[in-house]
């Protein structure tokens, strides 16, 4: 009988890879989409489990961390949110969205944990508590939580808390599931169903943001603290997977699990803190644990040449410190510039990364492993040519090292007026598309000359993040029926009919607001937007 079934699931899969092949369109293999960040607020609803993106645990009606354990868990009384999916700024209007868009998560959700405490909603509208049972033999306590539909946060508090029968009041509790409506308690579903579905049309899942590149610990020089270890990783077993403390980024093993569900290739961020053993440490979990049909792309950090990153300060002080210490290669024909010795180093990790990864995946590496070199696409010359003339130089034909070289070639809205409509701001971004080409034409160039591919790691609408300035047109021109068209205009017409390759979407699914319009939705349930519209005409794949 269990032979039959597996045999009867593998049938099944093979008809839908088949279905899925023979809609594809020919740049389907090129598109790929960035993950947006972790969150109790994240719309694409990641996790079966809501308690995986829960926040950092505070002392009840005071706000103040509260003490934790090694895994993260209170060692006290304790509350927590849950979740907050209301509008940008719902809890200090005004409202950025002049629509005020919520997503319904209401229904029933199923907790558990271990330990006992009175559990109380500190926050959540039309929320209640239901079926609260101890269980004294397993020392586990389970219940529902039943949101309403016009609750846009959920704040859980534990109060009187037992970590074990033996254990004074106050002594907190651990392991915490609180599972979405529809998932019994006892499932082994990592992913929601909703999440996984709207992977299918992209080939290429990049984890920047979940792996909260842009916030790794570590100031170069600062003794102690700017060596990033393998040891210092988030582990799945954690409390949260969202950052804490110093520990940032999802655990790899739920990267690596969703690559392997969704077998889609997984484009990595590494820390710019970390160090070789770290990076020799991943290339083997990646070797290990990566389904052996997947590629991985490998990128230094994110965007090491912007100096509004930490990353920048960081890679810019260590190749400082290399030109110190003599006999570096970084400056080996007399360059007396910091910034070029900064491009020239990360460009040093990316090679000698791809190096370790390659030496670690063996005779499959140079399928399997593909290095990018990334940087600042408005100076063709010095931070793509340049570069690539002095890897040629220091370490032989970049393409023995690099799978191909990207950049980030937003549309934006940077000649629309300050009041401007939704439609004018449209025609701004779809101007802006078409100015980007002389780069993109030049960035072409260089790729063909050292036979690498040529990539965008971001690329998408920019309305602009943080200013207020004509914020509820921005948020309307994202959700503006015209907007599946500009998508198609850069992809198609200024990317893809140009000799482009991968074109990695930023990003998948998030709020808008006065910080960005990035998602292709507001809500994972939603994927019929104007944006998502032109991924299907992109790929010809149904999500």
């Amino acid at each position: 009988m269990a032979w039959c079934r597996f045999s009867l699931v593998c049938l099944v899969l093979v008809v839908f890879v088949q279905d899925d092949v023979s809609a594809q369109t020919p740049v389907a293999s090129r598109l790929g989409v960035e993950l947006d960040g972790l969150g109790d607020g994240a719309r694409s609803r990641p996790f079966v489990d809501l308690a995986k993106t829960l926040r950092p645990w505070t002392k009840p009606g005071t706000g103040e961390p509260a003490p934790i354990d090694q895994a993260g868990w209170p060692t006290s009384d304790a509350s927590t949110v849950l979740f907050d999916i209301r509008p940008a700024f719902a809890w200090a209007p005004p409202i950025d969205d002049p629509q005020a868009f919520q997503p319904d998560w209401s229904g029933v959700y199923q907790f558990s944990f271990l330990g006992q405490a009175e559990l109380t909603i500190s926050e959540g509208p039309g929320c209640r508590l239901e079926n609260v049972h101890y269980n004294a033999n397993s020392n586990t306590t389970t219940g529902q939580i039943v949101v309403g539909q016009a609750s846009g946060i959920l704040v859980v508090s534990f109060l009187d808390s037992k970590k074990t029968p033996q254990s004074a009041l106050g002594t907190g509790i651990t392991t915490l599931r609180v599972l979405r409506p529809g998932y019994a308690l006892e499932t082994q579903e990592i992913f929601t169903r909703e999440f996984l579905k709207s992977l299918k049309p992209f080939a290429v899942l990049r984890a920047m943001d979940w792996l909260d590149t842009n916030h790794q610990p570590g100031f170069y020089g600062d003794a102690g603290h700017h060596a990033l270890e393998w040891s210092a990783r988030r582990l799945p077993e954690d409390a949260t997977q969202v950052s804490t403390g110093t520990t940032y980024g999802v655990a790899w093993e739920y990267l690596v699990a969703l690559a392997n569900q969704t077998h889609k290739d997984l484009w990595i961020n590494v820390p710019v803190a970390a160090t070789d053993a770290y990076v020799a440490e991943l290339a083997r979990f990646l070797h290990e644990k990566l389904d052996s049909n997947l590629a991985v792309y490998i990128e230094h950090s994110n965007e090491v040449w912007n100096f509004g990153f930490p990353q920048y300060i960081y890679n810019k002080l260590a190749a400082i410190d290399a030109v110190k210490q003599g006999g570096s290669l970084l400056n080996a024909d007399g360059s007396s510039d910091e910034e070029t010795w900064a491009r020239r180093r990360h460009a040093q990790r990316v090679v000698k990364i791809g190096q370790t990864f390659r030496n670690t995946f063996g005779p499959a590496g140079a399928r399997r492993v593909r290095p990018i070199y990334a940087s600042w696409v408005i100076f063709p010359g010095p931070y793509y040519g340049e570069v690539l003339d002095w890897v040629a130089k220091t370490y032989g034909p970049p393409a023995d090292h690099f799978y191909g070289i990207a950049g980030a070639a937003y549309f934006n809205i940077e000649k629309a007026g300050l009041n401007a409509s939704p439609d004018q701001l449209i025609d701004a971004m779809r101007a802006s598309s078409d100015d980007n080409l002389k780069f993109r034409t030049e960035i072409q160039a260089i790729a063909d000359q050292h036979g690498l591919k040529h990539c965008q790691y971001e690329v998408g609408p920019d309305v602009g993040g943080g200013k207020t300035d004509n914020v509820a047109n921005r948020i309307l021109a994202n959700r503006s029926p015209r907007m599946r068209e500009l998508l198609l205009h850069d992809a198609r017409g200024n990317w893809f009919e140009r000799g482009g390759d991968l074109y990695m979407i930023f990003s998948h699914c998030s709020t808008y607001s006065r910080f960005g319009c990035w998602g292709l939705s507001e809500d994972i349930v939603n994927l019929d937007t104007p944006k998502w519209q032109a991924v299907r005409d992109l790929t010809g794949i149904e999500p």
